[in-house]
């Protein structure tokens, strides 16, 4: 057994069929099929049970394919340390991000970097901070800029930036519920309102209120923060989000600043703790702001 007779294998187990496994490793079918038999008999159990065209992993193969993951991310880190060494600055940067940092903020810090280090590539994941972290985890990524609250177990966690929360809709729906359009708003205000929150921010905001005696009323519960200020376009609702993630509101609509300093969030560059740092994660790490270290979870 050896790491191409395993990446066969995870290959096969990805696809479900030796024939699409094929296609991704670039190989014709007898050989793969070859090797898989090989590992089976060489490990003395069968790692899939075949029906017809299809290959489903059986309980030695899920546990083989579980710690395959484990070696070849090793194997492909190793890799990755050795080209370290020798392109020295003029490796790749894998870095993830979240939307709301991928406009002026992060595209700032990366014109900064690459003026001192232009031979360096830049790989950028732009996804929600849960799959971030995942790909954190899983060393496909050197770094990632997150949004808390999130868990922060095994990552090393430095804020970038601290933002309040706002309640964002149209003048109109403000002045329904409340009778004027406010300049702030306190988490006691925020009951009585037709709320739209992304999923992530109403445990602690359901919590939150719950300690002040509350009730919120979602009126919707969605995915993403941009879907979150789209609806609150509409007027159906009022949007509960980050500072950030209102900066493109335009026409009618209002952002209130929400005044409670329990409801929070911050931008975080977040790297596993232990883990190898690429020698272009630790240089672009000095061109990212330093205010505080917190605390994420």
């Amino acid at each position: 057994m050896d790491l191409k007779q395993l990446r066969y294998f995870a290959a096969v187990a990805e696809q479900g069929s030796v024939s699409a496994a094929a296609r991704q490793l670039f190989m014709s079918q007898p050989p793969l099929s070859t090797q898989i038999r090989q590992l089976e008999e060489e490990l003395g159990c069968h790692l899939f049970n075949r029906d017809g065209r299809r290959f489903i992993l059986t309980d030695a193969g899920k546990l083989l394919y579980e710690r395959t993951q484990g070696l070849l991310g090793m194997a492909d880190s190793m890799e990755k340390e050795l080209r370290d060494f020798r392109e020295g600055a003029c490796g790749t940067l894998r870095l993830g991000a979240v939307s709301s940092i991928c406009g002026m903020d992060l595209s700032e810090w990366l014109a900064a970097f690459w003026k001192n280090y232009p031979e360096v590539r830049v790989e950028i994941s732009e996804q929600n901070t849960y799959q971030l972290l995942e790909q954190l985890r899983s060393h496909q990524l050197d770094l990632a800029i997150i949004r808390t609250p999130f868990l922060s177990d095994g990552l090393q966690c430095r804020v970038l930036r601290q933002e309040r929360m706002a309640a964002v809709g149209k003048r109109s729906a403000f002045e329904r519920i409340l009778g004027k359009m406010p300049e702030t708003l306190s988490i006691q205000q925020l009951e009585n309102l037709p709320l739209i929150i992304y999923r992530r921010w109403e445990p602690p905001l359901t919590e939150l209120m719950r300690e002040k005696g509350l009730v919120p009323t979602y009126f919707c519960i969605c995915d993403d923060a941009r879907t979150v200020v789209s609806l609150a376009k509409t007027g159906m609702g009022i949007g509960i989000v980050p500072d950030s993630s209102a900066e493109e509101l335009g026409g009618e609509c209002q952002c209130v600043e929400i005044v409670d300093p329990k409801f929070q969030s911050a931008i975080v560059a977040a790297v596993c703790e232990g883990a190898y740092l690429s020698s272009v994660a630790k240089l672009f790490l000095e061109y990212l702001p330093r205010p505080e270290m917190p605390s994420a979870n």
